[in-house]
C-alpha cells in the first residue's frame, strides 16, 4: 500500500493542487470501498 500510495503522489506531482486533492479524494474513496472510515487520515500538500 505504502509504495502504490507513494507512486501516485510522484505521478500527480505537476498537477496543481486543486486537482491533486481531487484526486487523493477520489483514490481514497476507491481503496476505502464501502467499508466506513475506521481511523483518521491526513495528507498535507506543500506549495514551494
Amino acid at each position: 500500500m505504502r509504495r502504490k500510495f507513494q507512486e501516485m503522489l510522484v505521478s500527480i506531482q505537476s498537477r496543481g493542487m486543486a486537482e491533486q486533492g481531487s484526486i487523493l479524494d477520489m483514490e481514497f474513496e476507491k481503496w476505502k470501498g464501502d467499508l466506513g472510515q475506521v481511523d483518521d487520515v491526513l495528507v498535507i500538500g506543500v506549495r514551494l
